[in-house]
């Protein structure tokens, strides 16, 4: 794992960050969650298991945002994790909440509209800023934080304004540290992985170099430069031995971001999942002696049957793709141009799918497909198929002010009672007090002694 050897190689590094999510996969786990599965990355067992050890020993804090769909689930499997491996940490959450106003008159129908609104605001994700991260660790100072969706640099740049002190005004160290982010969660890519190409020899990174490769880390200044590092991997990166000269390219320094003549937008992007119907494909490999002749057979063959049998549904037919795997799967060109100028392979694929309104349509696909087993064409085999919800992400602009943060609020004072069941006592926090940003805390038993101890003029409530 990449993340680990990093932690392995430098041993100073302050924070790592995980980052996970595309819009693809957070469609994904959008459609695992609400077929009962987790609406987190499920890697996170695997990873937390490899990194917490040396992270806590180390004093590394871990941000990822493998919380997708459900940060507080997330949060729950590394708990569990860490009391696994007998881990002492904390984790905070920075994710986005809804808040639905409360119906004062319910019945069987606004009980149904209230069900089908949470689950529809489950689905939803606005891309987050770097302040609710920044806000984590300000508070919470965690060993773990986890998000739901958050822009890629923002999990990056929430570290760097946190521990240098930038302040959300300062435009120009805010450029800079995006741009650190930016390349940053380019992860293996910045550090070789897309150097490989075995064809060619200005670019042939060895398997034993690529098997190496661990992710890129930065370290930033206070005036915002940026020096992207690679980790010491196979040899000496600071002396890379070329045919002309002795490289020194274990830093790179990067600077001169600005921002826009329009720096702060007033929209922030929100993520809304669409059911978009059922995909059904099938697929069915052809090798050997005119492959590609009898793939295209039979393609010509399932849909004569996929016709004949939807006759009850015309125009279905059209909303089915077919594509030789080996050959034009990746050409937006039909197959019959690569017929002719196809060159000799021994070992092609045909792929069928679809994408139906209806879940029978998908089914019928599927159905007719596997007849190809004794229907012929010669030769055919290792047939696969599926069918499954179509879930795609809307994307639409919220305005930010409709955004806000929950829990803060600068100009009142915030009162917190803590009660643990088992303990005669109250732990009362009075924040922000006397003008001054200070907070004060006291310990109350339930008799009401101490209680002058707090500052006067703050009204508190305690449990019965």
């Amino acid at each position: 794992m990449a993340a680990l050897k990093l932690l392995n190689r430098v041993k100073e590094i302050n924070y790592i960050v995980l980052e996970r999510l595309a819009e693809r996969t957070l469609a994904e786990q959008y459609q695992a969650m609400a077929s009962g599965g987790y609406g987190y990355d499920s890697n996170i067992s695997e990873w937390m298991s490899l990194l917490l050890p040396l992270a806590v020993e180390r004093g590394t804090c871990i941000i990822i945002n493998m919380g997708a769909m459900d940060p507080l689930g997330a949060r729950e499997k590394v708990l569990e994790i860490a009391s696994s491996l007998g881990i002492c940490l904390s984790v905070a959450v920075a994710h986005e909440t809804f808040v639905i106003e409360p119906v004062m008159k319910f019945n069987e129908e606004c009980e149904l509209l209230s069900f089908i609104l949470f689950n529809f605001l489950q689905g939803i994700s606005t891309y987050l800023r770097a302040a609710p991260i920044v806000a984590c660790l300000e508070r919470y100072q965690p060993n773990v934080i986890i998000t739901s969706r958050v822009a890629d640099a923002a999990l990056f740049l929430a570290p760097m304004v946190y521990e240098l002190g930038w302040n959300w005004d300062d435009l120009e160290l805010l450029a800079q540290g995006s741009v650190a982010g930016y390349l940053l969660e380019c992860g293996c890519q910045l550090t070789g992985g897309y150097f490989m190409h075995p064809a060619d020899k200005h670019w042939n990174l060895s398997f034993t170099n690529l098997l190496d490769l661990s992710l890129p880390y930065a370290e930033i200044l206070f005036s915002g430069e940026v020096c992207v590092i690679k980790a010491e991997e196979v040899g000496d990166p600071s002396a890379y031995i070329t045919p002309e000269v002795p490289l020194s390219s274990s830093k790179v320094l990067c600077s001169g971001a600005k921002p826009s003549a329009h720096p702060i937008p007033d929209k922030l992007l929100q993520l809304i999942p669409k059911h978009c119907g059922w995909k059904g494909w099938s697929e069915i490999s052809y090798g050997g002696y005119e492959c590609v002749k009898r793939a295209k057979a039979a393609e010509f063959l399932a849909s004569l049957m996929l016709d004949h049998g939807w006759k009850t549904f015309p125009g279905v037919i059209s909303h089915i793709l077919s594509y030789i795997i080996g050959l034009d799967s990746l050409k937006a060109i039909s197959i019959d141009y690569y017929i002719s100028t196809w060159r000799a392979s021994e070992d092609i694929r045909l792929r069928m799918d679809g994408l139906f309104q209806e879940k029978k349509h998908a089914q019928q696909l599927v159905k007719e497909f596997t007849a190809l087993y004794t229907d012929g064409p010669a030769g055919g085999g290792g047939i696969s198929t599926g069918v499954k919800k179509e879930i795609v992400l809307e994307k639409q602009l919220l305005q930010r002010p409709s955004m806000r943060q929950k829990g803060v609020n600068e100009d009142d004072v915030k009162v917190e009672i803590y009660e643990v069941q088992g303990i005669q006592s109250l732990n009362v926090v009075v924040r922000i007090i006397l003008d001054g940003g200070v907070n004060c805390s006291r310990r109350i038993d339930r008799h009401g002694k101490c209680i002058s101890d707090l500052i006067l003029c703050q009204h508190v409530v305690l449990p019965p």
